[in-house]
């Protein structure tokens, strides 16, 4: 008899908790106002906390020298006060966003650190919802010189992102951060 209580009790944590974590995905019904305007209008800033590299032999080899700082590894890296931002405002979009990982080819030595640019007009971005996942989808491609990326960005409900950045000459990379309004100098 005691076995059974325990049961039902555990069973009653986990559908709370289940509950608790599925509304956090979906946030607040303000912060679901929040996204779903930002996305109609077409304007809005991705915030970057966390770069997810690509985990290579160079990657593992970086993450056991200590070289990233307490807290990162090579698969997981803090971008706290990095300033790096994706912005989509109508068909214009601009990036700058570190890149960890291997590049395959082109590149070279140069001042801009080797990080992820783009300040352009795309003439392929696309925004779809998915309601069954309640996730707003925004997929893209862009260009730096001779480098071409496809740009995929996911959008909760709860204003977290995931961005998801392919490219013709790096290994992919992801990046978790949160969509806010565009900063008042770039409002139209």
């Amino acid at each position: 008899m005691r076995g059974v209580g325990f049961l039902i009790g555990f069973i009653a944590v986990l559908i709370i908790g289940s509950c608790r974590s599925t509304q956090s995905i979906l946030g607040t019904p303000q912060e679901k106002a929040m996204v779903d305007s930002l996305i109609a209008n077409r304007a809005f800033r991705i915030v970057n906390q966390w770069a997810l590299p690509t985990m290579s032999t160079s990657m593992m080899k970086l993450s056991s020298s200590g070289i990233l700082g307490p807290g990162n590894s090579g698969q997981r890296i803090d971008l706290s006060g990095n300033g790096n931002y994706l912005e989509i405002q109508g068909d214009s979009v601009r990036a700058f966003l570190p890149f960890f990982g291997e590049r395959q080819m082109g590149g070279g030595y140069n001042s801009d650190g080797g990080g992820i640019r783009f300040d352009q007009v795309t003439n392929d971005i696309s925004f779809h919802y998915d309601e069954s996942k309640n996730i707003h989808i925004v997929r893209f491609s862009a260009k730096d010189g001779s480098e071409s990326f496809e740009v995929t960005l996911n959008v909760f409900s709860n204003k977290k992102s995931s961005l998801l950045v392919s490219s013709s000459q790096r290994d992919m990379i992801r990046y978790q951060g949160t969509i806010e309004q565009l900063p008042k100098k770039d409002l139209p």
